[in-house]
């Protein structure tokens, strides 16, 4: 535009040129006064740079150029006092350019600003849509990984394996800070008391500004905090920790994850205790905790394809409660109930470990002794009957009631007796009909 205005500048500075160049040529004794009129335009229209002053300039030198050319005889003054109406009028047109110009170039500025917005709201909406798209890829990443670690946690059947997916699952999911996993019961520091009393997630997001930890002794470089707690059947089993080494480093979406993360193990957990109770009710007497019947011959055909493959010795012991009826029919099916729980506990406590005991049926039971001969059954099988001998039991209202349990017990030994799980049970149960015939509270075998 400003080029346009200079070029507006010497329409009239060319035509003044032509009237005092003309000028010149017929007063030539007023060129001093004809070249200072002439710069003094070009002197006041560089300075102002307007066309309302270059035409105002231009006028008042036409003026002077027209007075100063009545000094001189000769038709040229009219030729000169045409100058002003003739620069007024290529003024006025240049001006309607110059205006036309400035109005086409504003409304061009105002297109290219509207543009410039419209471009920068697209820019704006662009990124927007690629934040969402970023955020909706993580979004998607998290969702595959907690769905794995649904799959997985279903699947897994070992505890230390769930804590080992978890941390796993964990790192994968937040990817930040240090990971830790705490299963003991004595709490590190405040916040995991803290955790561990409540039952409930944490997120600290700057441990030097937390007033509720202040005082817990953790690490200088911890500033950040995630924890989880695992519970099983509303009871404490560990902690999940992550710990950051910068403030504001875990967002509250950090906490939903690990929460869910940390579900999902407890569930896992809870459903693998679960099993087991069934597995354990499968095979576990529900009265006496002992293992059932259907258990003891699945051990035992086990014991014996064990025992002949490795040439080694057991013993199976058969055992049945001496006058048993009685005590149901004199004191109650209670009673009767209480008698074998507490023979249970202590045929449990006279055997080893290793030994397995089963509940054979109504007041029988049966005991299998892996790598024992004939004479260490035999011993085993006479301080079970001692125990329960000395063992004083109590019934009636108040307990007023003192009664001694005795037991019969019959033996049968692998493989110099018998071969097979048939022959062992009969033999044992032969050496039991034995005792209780010769007087009952004894060991034959």
């Amino acid at each position: 535009m400003a080029a346009r205005i200079h070029a507006a500048f010497l329409v009239p500075a060319f035509i003044l040129l032509i009237g005092l160049s003309t000028l010149l040529f017929k007063a030539p004794a007023q060129a001093p006064v004809i070249s200072a009129l002439f710069f003094i335009f070009i002197f006041m229209s560089a300075v102002f740079q307007t066309i309302e002053t270059a035409a105002f300039f231009a006028v008042l030198v036409s003026l002077m150029e027209w007075i100063g050319a009545t000094l001189v005889p000769g038709g040229e003054r009219w030729w000169l006092a045409g100058q002003p109406v003739f620069i007024g009028i290529t003024l006025g047109l240049m001006r309607a350019y110059a205006g036309r110009e400035l109005r086409m170039e504003t409304e061009s500025s105002h297109l290219l600003q509207d543009r410039q917005q419209v471009l920068a709201r697209l820019n704006k909406e662009r990124e927007a849509l690629t934040r969402r798209v970023s955020d909706l890829s993580e979004q998607a990443a998290l969702r595959r990984h907690l769905f794995d670690a649904v799959q997985q946690f279903a699947s897994l059947l070992d505890p230390v394996l769930i804590r080992q997916r978890l941390m796993e699952f964990v790192r994968a999911s937040i990817g930040k800070g240090t990971i830790q996993f705490f299963a003991g019961h004595v709490p590190r520091d405040l916040l995991d008391k803290w955790v561990m009393e409540r039952k409930i997630s944490l997120l600290v997001t700057d441990t030097a500004q937390d007033a509720r930890f202040k005082m817990a002794r953790l690490p200088n470089e911890v500033r950040s905090v995630l924890a989880a707690p695992m519970v099983v059947e509303r009871q404490w089993v560990g902690l999940v920790h992550v710990n950051g080494f910068e403030p504001d480093l875990f967002t509250v979406s950090d906490l939903r994850i690990l929460e869910a993360l940390s579900l999902m193990a407890s569930l896992a957990l809870e459903n693998l205790q679960l099993l087991h109770q069934l597995k354990e009710g499968a095979v576990r007497d529900n009265l006496t905790a002992l293992y059932t019947h259907r258990f003891f011959e699945e051990r035992l055909n086990e014991e014996i394809l064990s025992a002949g493959r490795f040439q080694t010795e057991f013993c199976v012991l058969l055992l049945d409660i001496d006058h048993f009826k009685r005590y149901n029919d004199t004191y109650g099916h209670a009673a009767g109930d209480e008698v074998l729980v507490r023979f249970a506990r202590l045929l449990q406590q006279s055997v080893r470990t290793v030994d397995i005991v089963a509940r054979y049926g109504g007041e029988e039971f049966t005991v299998i002794m892996p790598q024992t001969g004939i004479e260490q059954a035999r011993l085993t099988a006479e301080q079970i009957r001692r125990a329960i001998e000395s063992e004083s039991f109590h019934f009636g209202s108040g307990g007023i009631s003192q009664e001694r349990v005795t037991v019969s017990i019959g033996l049968s030994d692998f493989p110099q007796e018998a071969t097979t799980a048939s022959q062992l049970i009969r033999v044992a149960d032969m050496r039991l009909y034995h005792a209780k015939q010769n007087g009952r509270n004894q060991v034959v075998g």
